[in-house]
């Protein structure tokens, strides 16, 4: 089941979907409906587990389905298949949490990710792309990941290991500065800081500084046309977003970007939205409705729906839905916090990895949801931070669980994590 749940998540970075007309479907579906037949066999032997984290997301995916009412029946089928393949994903990770082997886990996905992304940079270059490695949608998600499951590995490695970890660290850099993707860049130099400053936030912010200085010098020394683009949009964004432009004359302003045009105009229109529907919202995916009603000639760039959960929670589901998602978010930071504030107390961390840990968790998935288009992945997002309390525990009592050396011998304790950064 553990190699499974890690190829379920892979597979939503894979280029492989097909348009049913009802909904999009990825292999990921057929996996976790997979895991759900086998899951009955399992569930006799161990029974079956409703942690709070399971049901901390039930409300929100729960309003989430009622507000899509709002757009007639079909609207209504979608979100609901959609929910309810992500709450067997939910469950299933929920029945495996005390069990998982989090090291193991985390190789498979570096692994994973790592096939992906180089798969993805052979194809762009076998296609004259040298750089900006984005033009296949989903597979470019594996340049924002790659960085957190490394960092994780780096976290919690013993100090050999982790020397040898810091240099890959060092040359994925360049990487993730060939891809384009600014967010992956975003996220490397974030955690970046988080590692060299163990995350005490006297270090983290000269540390962020320095690493703003590195990005503005190295703009102006890099001579490809399109990297340099990307990396002064991150130190210097300049665009204006002026959309009544482009609404008056099909065309964008010098400095301005589709991206950056479709983001200022989402969030004049949500806020127009939310003004006048703050309580339960516009309704599960009525925003984009909305915009091809009110903007049918828009080019199709100011058509697309928001890109970022926490905006079209509260512009689609309103308060209501907003608070129900906050939730998952708030109570997942204090159990988590309270988890590794008992592992601190019981000498199986140390004071950096529990100040660490937490930050490197939330701040890229709260990257990543608040930046992204809803989904499918959106949902694994918070259904991953929901449960992580759950996951860190397993992982604290797997390292606890002794393990036989092989048949007709006897067991050994296995050792708790091999933890980096020594005393705090």
């Amino acid at each position: 089941m553990n190699g499974l749940l890690a190829a379920a998540v892979l597979s939503l970075m894979l280029p492989i979907r097909m348009e049913t007309g009802l909904i999009l479907v990825r292999p990921f579906e057929f996996l976790i409906a997979l895991g759900m037949l086998g899951w009955p066999l399992i569930a006799a032997r161990r029974g079956v587990r409703v942690p709070t984290g399971l049901l901390l997301l039930l409300p929100y995916l729960t309003w989430h389905v009622l507000s899509a009412t709002v757009g007639g029946p079909r609207n209504t089928v979608r979100e609901a298949l959609q929910v309810f393949v992500v709450t067997m994903f939910a469950f299933l990770v929920a029945q495996e949490a005390p069990r998982l082997d989090m090291k193991r886990f985390s190789l498979r996905l570096l692994l994973g990710i790592a096939a992906i992304a180089l798969g993805t940079i052979v194809w762009h270059i076998a296609h004259g792309y040298w750089a900006g490695w984005k033009r296949v949608p989903d597979p470019r998600l594996s340049f924002v990941f790659l960085p957190v499951v490394l960092a994780g590995l780096i976290l919690f490695a013993e100090a050999e290991r982790r020397r040898r970890l810091h240099f890959v660290w060092v040359a994925l850099f360049p990487v993730l500065l060939m891809s384009g993707e600014r967010k992956a860049l975003v996220i490397y130099l974030i955690l970046t800081a988080l590692l060299f400053a163990r995350g005490r936030l006297a270090l983290i912010v000269p540390a962020l500084a320095a690493a703003f200085v590195g990005l503005l010098l190295l703009s102006t020394v890099v001579e490809n046309p399109y990297l340099q683009r990307q990396i002064r949009t991150l130190v210097d964004p300049g665009g204006t977003g002026n959309y009544q432009y482009v609404l008056a004359t099909g065309r964008y302003l010098p400095g301005d970007t589709p991206s950056d045009v479709q983001r200022a105009f989402a969030l004049h229109l949500s806020s127009q939205m939310f003004a006048e529907h703050p309580l339960s919202g516009v309704g599960t995916n009525q925003y984009e409705a909305m915009v091809r009603e009110t903007y049918p000639n828009a080019p199709k760039d100011l058509q697309l729906a928001i890109h970022g959960e926490f905006q079209r929670i509260l512009t689609e589901n309103g308060l209501v839905g907003f608070s129900l998602y906050v939730l998952i978010w708030a109570a997942a930071w204090a159990r988590l916090r309270d988890t590794l504030r008992r592992a601190l107390a019981r000498g199986r961390l140390t004071g950096a990895q529990a100040r660490v840990l937490p930050l490197l968790l939330f701040i890229p998935l709260a990257l990543f949801v608040g930046t992204e288009a809803s989904g499918t992945r959106a949902f694994i997002g918070v259904i991953i931070i929901s449960l992580l309390p759950e996951l860190v525990s397993g992982a604290f009592a797997q390292a606890r669980t002794p393990m036989p050396l092989r048949p007709g011998l006897p067991a050994r304790p296995k050792p708790a994590f091999q933890l980096a950064g020594g005393a705090s």
